[in-house]
């Protein structure tokens, strides 16, 4: 797999255009989803091979080539990609991490899997645990990061304590969209035509600057791997064809020290979804048995796992256009990134090389879904004991 660092030199639009009289806002400035990067790197890939683009069987081979990520990566704005490590790539807000504002303090407080009291109940769907707070909390729900510092997750899932402003530091809060307002013009007039109008919300790939100086001095870029050569230095990304920087790098996460026996020893495991997931039962994997909720991950054999506890949020529609055929994709609905599932490892059944599988695996249910990038796991140990279960 050969990595790169996309840079965006105009605000992305993704998926943003609507008629002048919807409202324009932050949450319409979007991340490029892992179709939408699989795309524009299998396309720099053919232009590179010197691929025939009206060869619908070259087009159809392109689709085989196998893409990871996107991920993003906080670069300051004098500093080479040669110079980056693993605390400037950055990841989507885990789930299960709740933002607080406690006496005008702001502050960060995990969900964790617990069984309801003998007075309480739920109706989740086959044993599911329940999400509770770690700790009790008198505060107002507040919005903050969503994208973290890839060393502030593993501490996270580590058990340690993180601060609020921690982990704004080291994260992304992009600056404010790019709103764009589009008019139709009448080639033989040059005249507007009437009521077409239309706006476009652009993603602003640069760190919100800190005490209100005039200009960010971080910029944020896009990583993504695919398993061939591109030797092209610039691409077309999502709308209006704009262009993007291609730099190679030698960048991806690495898993932690002895991080599958600490799985192995802690019995249980979390898995953390770092791009946005499709699965044919929606929330849950089609690995996993509908009853039991037990199975084993695509490639991991003879690891089983049984599902205890899951925090996702909303599910998010996805379509496209198939180049190859011609037409637009069926929607489907996808898990937004930052997905959370608890497991439990069936005993006796786990490997270190299965467990080490697992690292930055793609773990839909349909092979095409891996092959674009969604699915992107991090798995992390769990101890299961009578502390975190109550």
């Amino acid at each position: 797999m050969n990595y790169f660092v996309l840079n965006p030199l105009d605000p992305l639009v993704i998926r943003s255009s609507r008629p002048f009289e919807a409202i324009s806002d932050a949450d319409a400035a979007k991340f490029p989803p892992p179709s939408t990067i699989a795309g524009a790197l299998r396309n720099v890939h053919g232009r590179s091979k010197g691929i025939d683009f009206t060869n619908n069987d070259k087009l159809k081979a392109l689709l085989e080539v196998p893409v990871t990520g996107p991920l993003a990566v906080k670069i300051s704005v004098d500093q080479s990609i040669d110079t980056l490590g693993q605390a400037h790539i950055l990841v989507p807000k885990p789930a299960d991490a709740q933002y607080f504002s406690v006496d005008g303090k702001n502050t960060m407080v995990g969900l964790q899997p617990a069984q309801p009291n003998e007075d309480e109940g739920c109706d989740l769907p086959n044993g599911l645990l329940p999400l509770f707070l770690s700790q009790d909390i008198q505060g107002k729900p507040i919005g903050g990061p969503k994208w973290w510092s890839l060393t502030d997750l593993l501490a996270w899932r580590g058990g340690k304590n993180l601060d609020f402003s921690t982990v704004q530091h080291n994260g992304w809060t992009p600056t404010e969209p790019d709103i764009r307002t589009h008019i139709e013009r009448d080639n033989e007039t040059r005249n507007s035509v009437d009521g077409q109008i239309f706006q476009t919300t652009g993603l602003t790939m640069w760190q919100q600057p800190e005490q209100l100086q005039n200009f960010p001095n971080e910029r944020v870029a896009i990583l993504a791997g695919i398993d061939g050569k591109v030797s092209l230095q610039a691409m077309n990304l999502g709308g209006e064809r704009r262009l993007a920087e291609v730099e190679v790098c030698n960048l991806w996460p690495k898993p932690p020290a002895n991080f599958a026996q600490d799985i192995i020893n802690a019995g249980g495991l979390t898995l953390t979804f770092l791009t946005p997931s499709i699965f044919k039962q929606g929330w849950r994997p089609d690995w996993l048995d509908e009853e039991t909720l037990i199975g084993t991950p695509p490639g991991c054999a003879p690891l089983q796992l049984k599902l205890k506890a899951a925090a996702l949020d909303r599910w998010q529609p996805q379509s496209g256009w198939d180049l190859a055929s011609n037409k637009p994709r069926a929607s489907e609905r996808m898990i937004p990134a930052g997905a959370t599932y608890w497991f439990e490892i069936v005993k006796d059944t786990a490997t270190a090389q299965a467990i080490e599988t697992l690292w930055m695996a793609h773990l839909c249910d349909n092979p095409q879904h891996n092959l674009n990038g969604f699915g992107l796991t991090l798995p992390m140990a769990y101890s299961w004991n009578e502390s975190n279960i109550k």
